[in-house]
């Protein structure tokens, strides 16, 4: 079997992060990686490889070393700092003897010379998909020790969901553990947004698992997931309530004596964040901005009426994040301290759309 082959068959698992500045060798990458890879990710440099990298989590990066804003040799320090065990390619013009040693030290050894030859591309990537999954085999062996640990010790799980950024949060007993799958026992509310995401996150003490779901067995209340992997942050550890506003939920965007109008994906009392199209011509990290949103509250009145507020907040942002979600679109984060009064007035507007989503999340069939 031609090597090639051998990659097809093994790639089309896994994804990819090409980083590289120039337009034609993206172009000619994302072509042949894309036969071949079940996603391909590509960005212009350092900067954009990090945020696309945070947001994907690929499997595999393949990376220049001269580049803009961030060149190679930062981002693939950055990168490790965040997760060490990356696979990492390196494709440059540079094949400099000290920066192969360097390298080395950190645990890399595929270098390639530009400009690319495809035989030593494929050999590269076949070489790196094996490491991974012997990696991962390993990973797998570890997080299935764990599980049998807890079973054994007889201690529950935690497991952390959400409904339009409401949080559902109830203990899990493990039932049984078979080579690749998990079988839990938890509340049926946890079940319900469970089979609404697809997947959960499980905590015990210091350890964080993701699984996704497979299947639900309604006569005896089990669960099983399958897919297990082990994450380094949780949702369960945010700092302040989010959730997807109302219909009649209002934001406006003043920027360079411009007003942008972008669907809001959720609110808290210290961050926005919207799904724009083409933002990044208009917008970048660390900017100012005005911003003004638009709501309504509920208040008690004498004789059990509520009387309804129109409120409307205006203050500074600032441009947190920008990750790119496909070629056009790309969600967007704004940061803010809010004064004490409209800081209120915004709690008490996301204390009553958490109730209302808890309703609606009741009613809601799976």
């Amino acid at each position: 079997m031609s090597e090639l082959i051998k990659l097809k068959n093994k790639a089309n698992q896994y994804s990819v992060l090409v980083v590289e500045d120039s337009k034609h060798i993206q172009k000619q990458m994302k072509t042949f990686l894309g036969k071949l890879f079940k996603e391909v990710f590509v960005a212009d440099n350092g900067v954009m490889g990090l945020e696309l990298f945070k947001k994907n989590l690929p499997d595999l990066v393949l990376t220049d070393l001269t580049m803009p804003l961030m060149n190679g040799h930062e981002f693939i320090e950055k990168l490790l700092l965040f997760s060490p065990n990356t696979r990492i390619i390196i494709i440059s013009a540079h094949a400099y003897e000290e920066n192969i040693i360097k390298f080395k030290k950190l645990g890399i050894d595929e270098f390639i010379q530009k400009p690319v030859n495809y035989d030593v591309l494929i050999s590269s990537l076949l070489n790196s998909l094996m490491k991974l999954e012997n990696k991962d085999e390993e990973d797998f062996d570890d997080i299935f020790k764990f599980l049998y640990e807890v079973k054994l010790e007889n201690k529950p799980l935690e497991l952390v969901n959400h409904y339009k950024g409401v949080p559902f949060i109830h203990e899990a007993k493990i039932i049984n553990i078979h080579k690749d799958k998990v079988l839990l026992k938890t509340e049926n509310v946890q079940i319900k947004a469970i089979k609404y995401e697809g997947e959960t996150t499980l905590h015990f003490e210091d350890k964080i698992l993701v699984g996704t779901f497979s299947e639900y067995d309604e006569v005896n209340k089990i669960i099983t997931l399958i897919n297990l992997s082990e994450v380094e942050t949780s949702s369960k550890n945010r700092r302040e309530v989010r959730v997807d506003p109302d219909e009649l939920f209002t934001a406006s965007i003043f920027a360079n004596s411009e007003r942008y109008n972008y669907k809001v994906e959720s609110i808290s009392v210290c961050a926005i964040a919207f799904k724009a199209k083409n933002v990044t011509s208009r917008l970048k990290r660390g900017d100012k901005v005005d911003l003004v949103i638009g709501f309504k509250t509920e208040h008690e009145a004498s004789f059990e009426n509520k009387i309804i507020h129109k409120e409307r907040l205006a203050f500074k942002a600032l441009v947190y994040k920008i990750n790119k979600i496909d070629e056009d679109y790309s969600k967007i984060i704004f940061i803010y301290e809010l004064k004490f009064g409209d800081r209120k007035i915004l709690e008490n507007y996301i204390s009553q759309r958490q109730l209302e989503l808890v309703k609606e999340f009741k009613e809601l069939r799976i």
